[in-house]
C-alpha cells in the first residue's frame, strides 16, 4: 500500500468524525493509526525507490542503511524527512496526536478540527516528498 492510499484512508475516517461518528475515540484512534501507517509507507516507497532493499523498514533501519549504501538521494531524503516529521510531532497545537499514548479529548470539535490540519500537514508532506526526491 501507498502513503497516497493512507491518506485517502484517513480522509475517509476524518469524514466520517466531522459528520456521522458514534465513537470518536475510535475513530480518532483509527485516524491517527493511519496517520502513523502513512508514515511508515512512505518510507517504505523510498525504501524502493532507493534501492536500499530493506524489510520491515522503520526510521532507524533507513538511517543505517542510508549510510551504510552511501546514497546520496537517500541520505538527503532521510535528513528531510526527519526535519519535517519533526516540526509536525513538535507542534503544540496537533502534534500530541503523532504521540503513541494519544487520549482524545472530550471535546470532540476540536480533535476532529485538530485531526484535520494534522491530515493537511501530512498530506503537504508526502506530496513534497513525491515531487522533489
Amino acid at each position: 500500500m501507498t502513503a497516497s492510499k493512507k491518506i485517502s484512508e484517513a480522509q475517509t475516517i476524518l469524514h466520517k468524525m466531522q459528520n456521522t461518528s458514534q465513537d470518536i475515540h475510535l475513530d480518532t484512534n483509527n485516524f491517527v493509526r493511519t496517520i502513523h501507517d502513512m508514515f511508515s509507507h512512505l518510507l517504505d516507497e523510498y525504501n524502493v525507490k532507493f534501492g536500499l532493499e530493506m524489510n520491515h523498514v522503520n526510521l532507524e533501519k533507513f538511517k543505517s542503511y542510508a549510510r551504510k549504501t552511501g546514497k546520496i538521494e537517500a541520505i538527503n531524503f532521510l535528513i528531510w524527512y526527519e526535519k519535517e516529521y519533526k516540526k509536525l510531532r513538535n507542534n503544540q497545537e496537533f502534534g500530541k496526536l503523532l504521540e503513541k499514548e494519544y487520549v482524545p479529548t472530550k471535546n470532540n470539535a476540536d480533535v476532529v478540527r485538530l485531526c484535520s490540519i494534522l491530515l493537511d500537514e501530512a498530506k503537504k508532506m508526502a506530496y513534497y516528498a513525491y515531487e522533489n526526491f
